[in-house]
């Protein structure tokens, strides 16, 4: 098999797997839904919400049309569950819910526009309270309106294909003005890619400044509720071991991908209800760096090595991932001695996990891996 079906295939993988953990956010409160009394009857929202924010430019290729500022105005209709199931499996009130969008990259002649519906899952903190924490993640479908072409349009590397599929992510802050009414306030971040279909595909990453506001067409209650034996397990203090893996761009060849595989052990500890602190360590072997290194004649090695230490959010079986990363091994030195790591987690009721984490360098993405592990 050639390392560019590799690449393919494997962001393939990692959006196929986004939808499996975005069904599995759906599946208990639908399920619960069903027989919910008049007393925990789901609540029917519709929003507005505006978006103002910056491209990420996250390879060198793409840096001197990374300059613009992409705003965005969107519109959302949601379910807000109340019922005992769906509060236990994300030991939160979660909203289900449909979201269109328009998304302007401030370079029309370039990139464009993009037009993007898409669903998502978004548990509330508190939601009994005026005010609460929400954590929203989906995924779905997007139109791109001036795509890459050879002839016409040979410097929009972000995307080739007009059908993309966007993942989306966001922590915002709720306010209840009263029964109908919410302010909400906080950050998006989007990327939008084809999945490697065709190439150039470098995606677009672009995160927000996020205000938005919220009325009930059918408000409802939220009991405060205790969480079952079971999920108090989950907020135990754990040993996490996770193997990763990615298809990531050649320097020589970024049509083609060659593999990058690494290993991460961690210690989650508890320091409130929802919140942990993590430390660990992970090793990194990049093999496009191996091939960069083979052409160069240069015999250091590939490998990395790094200590983690950072912050996550239990919400349920879903833990989101803050890590900060200090190289400890790098003959190659990399583009800084420090890097970011964001990741989503989803727990199973025995030991597995399984999630997608991004790996960053200040401003500049370096790569988006797909991850299974066990916890202890």
């Amino acid at each position: 098999m050639k390392m560019t079906h590799f690449g393919k295939r494997f962001r393939i993988g990692i959006l196929s797997s986004t939808v499996l953990v975005l069904s599995m956010m759906w599946a208990p409160a639908l399920a619960g839904a069903a027989w919910q009394s008049d007393s925990t009857r789901s609540a029917i929202n519709i929003g507005l919400t505006g978006h103002s924010g910056f491209i990420i430019p996250h390879s060198s290729d793409i840096k001197d049309i990374s300059g613009s500022n992409p705003w965005g105005i969107e519109a959302d209709v949601s379910l807000h569950f109340t019922n005992e199931r769906a509060w236990q499996y994300l030991q939160g009130y979660p909203r289900l819910g449909a979201a269109l969008a328009y998304y302007n990259f401030d370079n029309p002649d370039v990139l464009g526009s993009a037009y993007t519906l898409l669903l998502y899952v978004e548990p509330f903190l508190s939601a009994h309270r005026r005010f609460s924490l929400s954590f929203r993640f989906g995924a779905g479908l997007a139109y791109m309106d001036n795509i890459y072409h050879p002839e016409t349009n040979p410097d929009n590397l972000f995307y080739s294909t007009r059908v993309s599929f966007p993942l989306e992510v966001n922590l915002l802050g709720n306010y209840r003005l009263n029964e109908r009414w919410m302010l909400r306030a906080g950050g998006t971040y989007k990327h939008i890619s084809n999945g490697g279909l065709r190439q150039p595909n470098k995606g677009i990453n672009f995160p927000s400044a996020t205000l938005g506001l919220n009325y009930a067409l059918r408000p409802a209650a939220f009991p405060e509720r205790q969480a079952s034996a079971g999920m108090r397990e989950q907020q135990e203090r754990n040993f996490l071991v996770a193997i990763f893996g990615t298809g990531k761009d050649r320097r020589d060849e970024p049509s083609r991908k060659l593999p990058l595989l690494g290993i991460s052990a961690y210690v989650s500890q508890p320091i409130g209800r929802i919140s942990a602190l993590t430390g660990g360590a992970e090793w990194i072997a990049d093999y496009t760096l191996r091939k960069h290194l083979q052409d160069e004649e240069d015999g250091r090695n590939f490998q990395r090595g790094a200590l983690l230490v950072g912050h996550e959010l239990r919400i349920g079986r879903f833990r989101f991932n803050q890590q900060l990363g200090v190289y400890v091994y790098s003959p190659y030195k990399a583009r800084d001695p420090v890097y970011q790591r964001w990741g989503l987690e989803y727990h199973t009721a025995g030991h597995m996990f399984y999630g997608i984490n991004l790996k960053a360098h200040r401003h500049v993405a370096d790569f988006l891996d797909a991850r299974v592990g066990f916890r202890f």
